[in-house]
């Protein structure tokens, strides 16, 4: 744990990345091998520097790419004396022989780079010195060039003097099966804004992954924007040349997921540890950031952490955390008791030390040095689960008094709105919701559910009444929130609400997905603590996008084509060509490895070869993308899916929740939050 949050992420170990199905190591040494690039064109010796200048090279990046390129510890390849934090005013850097920026293409960053290089050299023009070398500038762009941004620096005179080259950052891996892209303006600006430049981002990504691990056969692809970023990722493809395929298959099936399909998961509470971390302080880039007072005074004094100097406290969250691991994906009844456990076999442990080691050092040998030797040995394996047991507990604790003050009560209403749409119901626990002025995200959830729900139940006066409360007692700033949130869909208008075509009785459309996709169980039937379905995640809620990935992988229905049509959207079935010699013929390889060694092994060890290898033949990897974004809950689902014959590796352009979703569609600094 780190007791001083810093923008750059702390050092972490990326070993873990070779362990999963595909091994994503060679992602990052692709992104470095990128970085390295980019960055060698700029590049000095010191022995040779001008008299003008004291130092080699200044890098001014923005802090979000300063967050990403810290994540994968690529910071240090790019050689600079200075690394400087780009904002939106200008940095004097005329003591450098060369100044790097690395930014993204935003024409009002080119206005602030612009008049810096000129300040600049009319600076370097007054020295009054023999020889005049000229200082290096140069620009990259992330993730894309910028046609816009290049014509800018034109205007103002400055493209001459600027090297400009793009660093296409695309995927970045956050766990052995988990990548994202981090773009968190994704979402609005594809669902509000209506910009293509995020499909284009993630088809780029798609092909760079299937240069790495090799073309993927089976395409699975549902959503309108899922559909665009297929026939992207198609035209780019043909523009690969066919000796540049040359890495065998790894992953047999690819499904591209709209978010627009499943506007409810995000809304709904989760009941994992991780998500509700995510829930309550945001997880970006496998940390936290938590309030210093939110811990116990007995915590802040063994960690030295003072409230009055601190205002939060950086905590990672790390796989190789074994308590972590183990305690992620399990629902918060089970987090607890397993923390009890901890702490009781960290006091057991004591108890023993005292009991059978607190004599004097002289008769501690012999047996009892053997037993001392047993007992250090036990302590190291329990210490690596438990060393970080103290801040878990105390997470765990603030995650309760959340759950207790607000995240309870909009659950059941939640779950009671889903298994029984009732209009008079709804109306009366949202104004009550509003009456006692609630968290406005937690209110403008529940009633993105009741919109779903409700179908054509809500009528628009009632839909009108609910939002004039709303803006009467929180403010008409969020207006313009609540109309974002109706052009993206979050929030469904009566009067453009259209019952299926196909249904000639009364039952309703979210009523026929909880139908056809099993997504609600009684409690009676859910088990938290020993969970036989994902419903637990969400209480008794199965997300609905998990729902399809698991109907395609697993072929739980004949026609996998009618159960895609009946979402919203797009819904495409196709394959991509492999070159034979690049596709996995396990089974004819286990034949032909066992052909080779019947002469030379005996009968028992080419028995259990074949066997490991008719196990490895089995086992299949898909990779899901998300586009619009993807929740804790929704992973934590996918995770428990996968078994021995089963992998999944997950992709997304960034990790979602409810409140952080409907955020993004603002300016969140114009809302009093």
């Amino acid at each position: 744990m780190s007791t001083k949050p810093t923008s750059v992420p702390l050092k972490q170990d990326f070993s873990h990345l070779k362990t999963g199905r595909i091994n994503l190591t060679i992602l990052r040494d692709s992104i470095l091998q990128q970085i390295k690039r980019c960055t060698n064109q700029f590049y000095t010796e010191k022995s040779n520097l001008p008299k003008q200048f004291t130092k080699e090279k200044c890098v001014v990046i923005d802090d979000d790419l300063k967050n990403l390129l810290g994540h994968i510890q690529a910071l240090n390849e790019l050689g600079a004396s200075d690394i400087r934090i780009f904002k939106e005013r200008q940095h004097d850097t005329s003591d450098y022989k060369i100044t790097l920026f690395i930014v993204r293409p935003k024409p009002i960053y080119m206005e602030i780079i612009a008049n810096m290089i000129k300040d600049e050299m009319n600076k370097l023009k007054q020295l009054k010195t023999k020889e005049i070398v000229s200082k290096q500038y140069g620009i990259i762009f992330v993730p894309r060039q910028s046609r816009v941004c290049e014509e800018k620096l034109k205007e103002r005179g400055v493209l001459g003097d600027i090297i400009i080259d793009e660093l296409n950052l695309d995927f970045l891996p956050m766990d052995t099966d988990l990548l994202s892209m981090e773009s968190y303006d994704c979402f609005r600006d594809l669902y509000l804004n209506k910009d293509t430049t995020p499909i284009f981002n993630l088809a780029h990504g798609l092909i760079t992954l299937q240069q790495l691990y090799g073309i993927i056969p089976n395409v699975f692809v549902k959503g309108d924007k899922a559909k665009q970023c297929y026939d992207s990722m198609m035209r780019m493809q043909r523009e690969v040349p066919d000796n540049e395929k040359k890495v065998p298959t790894q992953i047999e099936n690819l499904i591209l997921i709209d978010r627009s399909i499943d506007f409810i998961t995000p809304m709904m509470i989760p009941g994992t540890y991780e998500a509700l971390l995510d829930e309550v302080f945001g997880i970006q880039f496998n940390r936290i950031e938590v309030p210093t007072a939110s811990f116990s005074p007995d915590f802040r004094e063994v960690q030295k952490l003072d409230v009055a100097t601190q205002d939060k406290v950086a905590v990672r969250l790390l796989t190789t955390d074994k308590l972590y691991s183990d305690t992620r994906y399990l629902h918060m009844i089970s987090v607890g008791k397993t923390l009890q456990e901890g702490a009781r076999a960290q006091r057991q442990l004591r108890t023993d030390f005292d009991t059978n080691f607190s004599g004097s050092t002289s008769n501690i040998q012999g047996r009892k040095l053997a037993e001392l030797r047993e007992f250090v040995t036990r302590m190291s394996n329990q210490n690596a689960k438990t060393q970080t047991l103290s801040t878990h507990l105390e997470l765990a604790y603030c995650i309760k008094q959340e759950l207790t003050a607000t995240y309870d009560m909009y659950l059941a209403n939640q779950l009671a709105m889903l298994f029984s749409p009732i209009l008079q119901d709804a109306l009366r626990q949202i104004d009550e919701r509003i009456a006692w002025k609630d968290n406005i995200f937690c209110i403008l959830r529940y009633l993105a559910v009741i919109t779903h729900a409700l179908g054509t139940q809500l009528k628009r006066k009632d839909y009108d009444l609910i939002k004039r409360d709303i803006i009467q007692t929180f403010g008409l700033q969020y207006l313009v929130l609540i109309h974002a949130l109706e052009q993206v869909g979050i929030l469904l208008v009566p009067d453009t609400i259209k019952t299926a075509s196909s249904l000639k009785t009364t039952e309703t459309y979210f009523d026929r997905l909880k139908r056809e996709f099993n997504l609600l169980q009684d409690d009676q039937t859910v088990s938290v603590t020993d969970p036989q379905d994902i419903h637990y995640i969400y209480y008794q809620y199965a997300p609905l996008c998990v729902r399809l990935i698991e109907k395609i992988v697993f072929q739980a229905t004949n026609n996998i084509q009618d159960t895609m049509n009946i979402l919203p959207g797009v819904s495409l079935i196709d394959t991509q060509q492999v070159p034979m010699e690049l596709k996995r013929h396990r089974q004819g390889s286990t034949a032909s490895i066992s052909s080779l060694n019947k002469a030379t092994k005996p009968q028992g060890q080419l028995q259990q070869q074949q066997q490991q290898q008719q196990q490895s033949s089995e086992s299949k990897v898909t990779l899901v993308v998300f586009i619009g974004g993807i929740t804790y809950g929704e992973i934590a689902a996918l995770r428990f899916l996968a078994d021995q014959n089963h992998d999944f590796v997950i992709a997304t352009t960034h990790f979602i929740n409810g409140t952080n979703l409907m955020k993004s569609l603002v300016d969140v600094s114009a809302l009093p939050l």
